[in-house]
């Protein structure tokens, strides 16, 4: 089907400016495969559409033979990784609801690469005519016939970038260390894990400090988090970027993102005590304003925060009731903690090692307490210079 000549199709106007003329002028119907996102153009111009890109919405491959597909562009796009070239954008027709669905094989965006492989497109939009009769009833039966919700059971995360266009958000796949809370954290943090699970799934705002000592799994939690809360888009914004938090395009790309988690990983810079010497005041006032504010009950989402510094460097009104969601200072792992943690690891080497072996391996015992870097990584060694200290005084 080719939607420039079907009966749906209606020529494009555009008001030219020459010699000092205003004058209208049809547009070649070349210009819409001009465009970057061909049928996103064209959809947008001849019909109603709702916008489904941040929703997670997909069909099987296999309905779509219940559609035509629209044959209109062809447009290709090189992925490097995979050594191939893919369609960004793909629309198909259905002829009985008379509905086209718009949607993407992203090959350079690991979470459609997982929906593609297997058997799924994610549908960024659907158009229709609201003239129709009764298309309120058709578009509830065709998302029930058609239309999913996907929620990936992997951690993810999505990451936010600054283009020439905008911000745009994309979500990968991430990798987060094994977590078992009894073994790789204090016994006072699991309570405030579940309080925190809790609140991310079933609440709406908040704020959550998580601070301490580097190497103390903060950023490792937080990467097996987002697999604890799957119905919440957890999205990070890197440290250079923070301050672009009070921008009015970042606030439209949350109105679009609504109840999601933000990261601000190091960000003690950013969400310290507010004085005349500071130069991130606007920050705070708008994460408070995100988190419990005016905006709150719109973008209904939810902060994250990590830091190193002490928690009385922070703005006191981060840690108010009601705002704040939950607030832990992440420690060494106590004596027993991590010696329970290497015979926890020796175990399982000793599992892995052949039936033949005569030599177990044996844990080593520490008597201080120790990170959860220090411990993960407890035989590595060090090819650090050491540097010995010049000792400063009178014989």
């Amino acid at each position: 089907m080719k939607i420039l000549e079907s009966k749906y199709y209606r020529d494009y106007h555009f008001v030219s400016f020459e010699d000092d003329r205003l004058s209208i002028q049809k547009a070649d119907k070349l210009y819409w495969g001009a465009k970057g996102n061909s049928y996103s153009y064209l959809l947008d111009y001849l019909f109603n559409g709702i916008y489904l890109g941040n929703d997670s919405l997909v069909i099987s491959q296999s309905q779509l033979q219940d559609f035509v597909k629209c044959t209109d562009f062809t447009p290709l796009v090189y992925s490097s990784q995979h050594n191939r070239f893919y369609q960004p954008e793909l629309c198909y027709f259905h002829p009985e609801y008379e509905i086209f669905i718009h949607a993407t094989q992203n090959l350079s965006n690991e979470y459609d690469v997982e929906l593609f492989d297997s058997g799924m497109l994610r549908v960024i939009r659907i158009a229709f005519d609201c003239t129709r009769s009764g298309m309120d009833v058709l578009m509830d039966k065709f998302l029930a016939e058609y239309l999913q919700k996907y929620v990936s059971s992997e951690s993810k995360v999505a990451i936010l970038f600054k283009t020439c266009d905008g911000f745009e958000l994309k979500t990968h796949k991430i990798k987060p260390y094994h977590v078992d809370l009894d073994l790789m954290y204090n016994d006072d943090f699991l309570p405030v894990h579940q309080h925190i699970k809790e609140h991310l799934t079933n609440e709406n705002k908040g704020v959550v400090l998580l601070h301490g000592i580097a190497g103390s799994g903060k950023t490792n939690y937080i990467k097996w988090l987002t697999s604890q809360v799957p119905s919440k888009q957890f999205i990070f914004v890197p440290t250079n970027m923070i301050a672009l938090l009070t921008s009015p395009e970042f606030m439209s790309l949350l109105v679009e993102n609504k109840n999601s988690v933000l990261v601000l990983e190091d960000c003690e810079n950013y969400i310290a005590e507010r004085t005349a010497d500071n130069n991130h005041t606007d920050v705070v006032s708008s994460i408070l304003n995100i988190a419990d504010g005016m905006l709150s009950d719109i973008l209904e989402c939810q902060f994250i925060c990590t830091f190193n510094s002490d928690i009385s460097k922070i703005d006191e009104a981060l840690l108010r009731k009601g705002r704040l969601i939950a607030e832990y200072k992440f420690r060494e792992l106590s004596v027993e903690k991590a010696n329970a943690y290497l015979q926890a690891q020796a175990k399982l080497k000793n599992d892995d090692l052949s039936l033949d072996s005569d030599e177990p391996y044996v844990a080593e015992v520490i008597d201080e307490p120790l990170s959860l870097a220090e411990l993960t990584n407890f035989e590595d060694a060090s090819f650090k210079e050491v540097v010995k200290k010049t000792k400063i005084g009178f014989v």
